[in-house]
């Protein structure tokens, strides 16, 4: 599947298919290190990401801060995503981790998802930022103190609002 056949539809209402398959190219040409993978930006759209001290705020720009290598293996999981529909726009927020060779980075992503002209949805605003894994705990009786507290809290939470079903 290829950017250009992505689904463009006049100007209907923004559908959860539509984002996933969006979702779906972004991940893929991505990870493939794609020339494609700007094509799924608007010309006009905004950039919040690490590799950038300031806004970014065009595609060209982009693509020249962000430079996809061929060659490089990537994989990446998008983890929890949320999407949320408000007619000719989706507010997508989601959880990723990125593998480059050895290395790993935990991301928190927000993109901003519109039709374009032609009725192609394209991305319009994308902020990355990373994310901090948690410490473990540097001893077991603070572990084990730490699990206590959860535990508690979380019989606590279930005894006021019941449990999720």
């Amino acid at each position: 599947m290829t950017v250009e056949s992505m689904a463009s539809v006049g100007t209907e209402a923004i559908t959860r298919e539509a984002v996933d398959q969006l979702l779906g190219e972004y991940q893929t040409t991505y990870e493939n290190s794609s020339p494609d993978y700007f094509k799924l930006f608007a010309a006009d759209a905004t950039f919040f990401v690490q590799s950038s001290p300031t806004r970014i705020d065009s595609r060209e720009e982009f693509q020249r801060v962000f430079a996809l290598t061929p060659g490089t293996t990537r994989r990446s999981q998008i983890l929890s995503p949320e999407i949320r529909i408000m007619g000719d726009t989706a507010l997508i927020s989601l959880h990723s981790r990125v593998a480059l060779g050895d290395e790993q980075h935990y991301l928190r992503e927000t993109l901003v998802a519109t039709r374009d002209s032609r009725g192609t949805l394209r991305i319009a605003h994308l902020h990355i930022s990373p994310q901090e894994m948690p410490a473990v705990p540097d001893t077991p009786e603070r572990a084990l103190e730490e699990i206590a507290i959860i535990e508690e809290r979380t019989a606590t939470t279930a005894s006021t609002v019941g449990t999720p079903k």
